[in-house]
């Protein structure tokens, strides 16, 4: 199978996972050793994240009231990084979107009234070992699907109907089982 790297991975309407179930993943790394992707249309204020690991109050209190920041996937939920537009000055992974952990910039997106333009600050990120996101494609539970602007222009709520809705699949009553293994 060819590299799943700059695509979008869209799950299935049949998704019950409670972390996956209508995501939008944008694959950053796909290799023989396995996959990582982030979440880009979760808010985690809508997220019931249990045991993060994090202690500070305050900015426990600042993830559950915000829909500035994202839930990027169940994997190192402590970390967060900057999802932003590929600006073409930096020399990152991607040649769709840069991350970043620029804390002027993390300040900016969480105490400006304005998020600034093509920019996420997500927690976490989601990850699958060898071949195991290729086996969930198989049985159906993903789709994939080339890079968009729209992970940025759309509201998250709405990405994943967009999504689904220009692959055509929002018509269909779609039934079957879930991506849990």
């Amino acid at each position: 199978m060819k590299s799943l790297k700059n695509k979008l991975l869209i799950s299935m309407p049949n998704m019950v996972d409670p972390y996956f179930a209508k995501s939008v993943i944008f694959i950053c790394e796909d290799d023989r050793k396995g996959t990582m992707g982030i979440i880009v249309n979760k808010p985690i204020s809508q997220m019931k994240v249990i045991g993060t690991g994090i202690k500070n109050k305050i900015f426990e209190d600042i993830l559950n009231e915000s829909e500035k920041i994202f839930f990027g996937g169940p994997v190192r939920l402590n970390e967060a990084c900057i999802v932003q537009k590929n600006t073409g000055k930096s020399d990152d992974f991607s040649e769709k979107i840069e991350l970043s952990t620029d804390l002027d910039l993390i300040q900016e997106i969480l105490f400006n009234e304005e998020t600034p333009r093509n920019t996420k600050l997500i927690f976490g990120h989601a990850a699958w070992e060898k071949n195991q996101l290729q086996d969930e494609i198989k049985r159906g539970d993903w789709l994939i699907q080339e890079y968009s602007d729209s992970v940025f222009k759309s509201n998250p709520k709405d990405l994943w109907n967009e999504l689904i809705h220009i692959i055509g699949l929002d018509g269909f009553g779609i039934v079957g089982a879930s991506g849990i293994s």
